[in-house]
C-alpha cells in the first residue's frame, strides 16, 4: 500500500493520488459511455462505489478521495443525461474537484499517521515502562548482579525486536568479558564495534547490523550494551531506545558494587573487632594472669616458711579468685574452646555455662572458616542472654547445620516474646555482624509466643574454599 510505505516520500505519494484520480476519470468516462443504455442507474454507481472502497482499503484515503471524487464526475456527466462536453468549464470544475479531493485525502492521511504514530509511541512507552519497572524491581529487592544483567538482555531484545542483546563489560587490563546475552543467532559481537565504543565512550554502529550502546558507571566507562540483526534491520532510533537500559544497568551495577563495599568494610570492622579481643586475651593470659599466679605461690611459700599462714593464705585465696575471675573474663572475651575445638564444643560449654535448660543439636562434619564459627557463636551465646536476663523463658533450643553452602542457625526459646531490634537486646549487633559476613539475621518474636532468632552465613563470603583456618573435623 503506497499510503502505508514509509520509504515512498509523501510528496511523491500525493502527486500520484492526483495522477490516479485523472486516470479513475479517463477509465470512468469509457465506462459510463459504453454502459449508457445498457445498464441500470443503480447498478453501475454501486459498481463504481465499490472499486472506490477497493482503492481505499488497499491504498488509502489519501488515494480513495482523488478516485471517487473523479469517478463521481464521470458518472454524472457521461452516464447521467444531460450529457457534458469537457469544455474549459468542465476542465476547471474537474481540477477543482480532483485538488479539494487530494488536499483533504493529503491531510485526513497525514492526520492518521500522527495519531498511529501516537498510538504506537504510547504502546510502546507502556512496554518500556513495564519493561523498566521489572528490572527495577529486580534491583530494589537486591538480587544478584548476573541475575539484573541477563534479565536486561532479555528484556533489551523483546523491546528491539533485535536478533541479538548482549552486555559486555570493559576490564582494566584492556579485555573485554561478556556478561549476559540472548538471541537466537548468538554471534560474536564485532571487535570493531567494542573497540569504537570504548575509544569514543558515545553510542556507534556498524550499518544497520550491530549498535553498540556504553554503560558509564560512577563517572567511568564500564561496559557496553550490543543489539545486532544480521539482516539489517536496526531503526535508527535503536541507540535511544536502549539509553533507559544502560542507566538501569549502570544503576544495579553501581548498587552491587556500594553493596560489596560495604559488606567488606563491615567484615572488615568484625575482623578487627575480633582480633582485638583475641589481643586482650593473650594480653591477660601471658601478663596478668601469669603474674598473678606467681605472686599467689610466693604467697603460699612464705606462709608456710614464716609462720603467718593465716593472713597470708587469705590473700592467696584473693589473688585466685581474681585469676579466677579473670579466666573466665577471657573466656567470654574469645572463648579458647572456640578456637582450639569449633563451633560444636564451644555452643556445648555455653549450654553447660547457662542457669537455662539448652538443647544443643549440632550437626557438623568438619571446622567452619573462622569468621563463621565466632559469628554463629556470638549469636548463641547474645540469644541465651537475652533468653536469661528479658524473656522468662524455661527452656531454649538451638540448631545449627550445614546447607548449600552456608550455615543455618536457629535459636528459640519459650519465654514472653516482643524482643526486636529497638530494645537494647543486641539484636542489631548480631545482625550487622551477620550482615558483615554476607549472611541474613531475621527475628520472629510475637507477644507471648516465644523468640526464634535464624540466621544464615555463607561459609565462601569472599568466593574462596570452605575451611577458613581451621581444617580438622569436630
Amino acid at each position: 500500500m503506497l499510503t502505508r510505505d514509509v520509504r515512498v516520500p509523501f510528496a511523491v505519494q500525493v502527486g500520484l493520488s492526483a495522477v490516479a484520480g485523472v486516470v479513475s476519470f479517463v477509465i470512468a468516462r469509457a465506462a459510463g459511455e459504453f454502459a449508457v443504455g445498457h445498464i441500470h442507474a443503480i447498478p453501475f454507481a454501486l459498481a463504481l462505489l465499490a472499486v472506490v472502497l477497493l482503492v481505499a482499503r488497499a491504498a488509502g484515503i489519501l488515494f480513495a478521495l482523488p478516485v471517487g471524487t473523479a469517478a463521481i464526475l464521470a458518472y454524472d456527466w457521461f452516464f447521467l443525461p444531460p450529457f457534458r462536453d469537457l469544455n474549459e468549464a468542465a476542465f476547471t470544475l474537474l481540477g477543482t474537484f480532483l485538488g479539494m479531493a487530494v488536499i483533504i485525502g493529503a491531510v485526513t492521511t497525514v492526520t492518521s499517521r500522527r495519531a498511529v504514530e501516537a498510538e504506537r509511541a504510547r504502546g510502546d512507552m507502556a512496554e518500556v515502562q513495564e519493561s523498566l519497572r521489572r528490572l527495577a524491581l529486580l534491583i530494589a529487592r537486591g538480587e544478584a548482579p548476573e541475575r539484573v544483567f541477563e534479565a536486561a538482555t532479555r528484556e533489551v531484545r523483546l523491546h528491539l525486536g533485535s536478533d541479538t542483546a548482549t552486555l559486555i563489560r570493559y576490564e582494566l587490563n584492556g579485555s573485554t568479558t561478556e556478561l549476559a546475552g540472548t538471541g537466537s543467532q548468538r554471534a560474536k559481537v564485532p571487535d570493531q564495534l567494542i573497540s569504537r565504543v570504548r575509544e569514543t565512550a558515545q553510542a556507534n554502529r556498524l550499518d544497520a547490523t550491530a549498535v553498540g550502546v556504553p554503560i558509564v558507571v560512577d563517572g567511568r566507562l564500564w561496559g557496553m550494551f550490543a543489539a545486532g540483526s544480521p539482516a539489517g534491520q536496526l531503526p535508527d532510533d535503536t541507540e535511544a531506545r536502549m539509553s533507559d537500559y544502560t542507566e538501569l544497568v549502570a544503576t544495579a551495577v553501581a548498587d552491587a558494587q556500594s553493596r560489596a563495599e560495604l559488606i567488606s568494610s563491615r567484615a572488615r570492622i568484625v575482623a578487627a573487632a575480633d582480633e582485638a579481643r583475641r589481643r586482650i586475651e593473650r594480653d591477660l593470659h601471658d601478663g596478668a594472669q601469669q603474674r598473678l599466679v606467681a605472686l599467689a605461690l610466693r604467697l603460699r611459700t612464705a606462709a608456710h616458711d614464716q609462720g603467718h599462714g593465716d593472713a597470708v593464705a587469705e590473700i592467696g585465696a584473693d589473688l585466685m579468685t581474681v585469676i579466677d575471675e579473670l579466666r573466665e573474663l577471657s573466656r567470654g572475651i574469645h572463648p579458647a574452646v572456640l578456637s582450639d575445638s569449633g563451633l560444636r564444643p564451644a555452643l556445648r560449654a555455653l549450654a553447660r555455662r547457662s542457669p537455662l535448660p539448652v538443647e544443643v543439636d549440632v550437626r557438623l562434619d568438619a571446622r567452619l572458616p573462622q569468621p563463621v564459627e565466632v559469628g554463629a557463636y556470638y549469636v548463641v551465646s547474645e540469644v541465651l542472654t537475652n533468653a536469661v536476663k528479658h524473656a522468662g523463658a524455661t527452656v531454649v533450643e538451638v540448631s545449627a547445620t550445614v546447607e548449600d553452602g552456608s550455615l543455618r542457625l536457629r535459636v528459640h526459646d519459650d519465654g514472653a516474646g516482643g524482643a526486636g531490634f529497638e530494645g537494647g537486646t543486641g539484636l542489631l549487633g548480631l545482625k550487622d555482624r551477620t550482615e558483615a559476613l554476607g549472611g541474613t539475621f531475621d527475628v520472629s518474636s510475637p507477644a507471648g509466643g516465644g523468640t526464634t532468632v535464624t540466621c544464615r552465613i555463607p561459609l565462601q563470603p569472599d568466593g574462596g574454599e570452605p575451611g577458613g583456618d581451621g581444617s580438622q573435623n569436630q
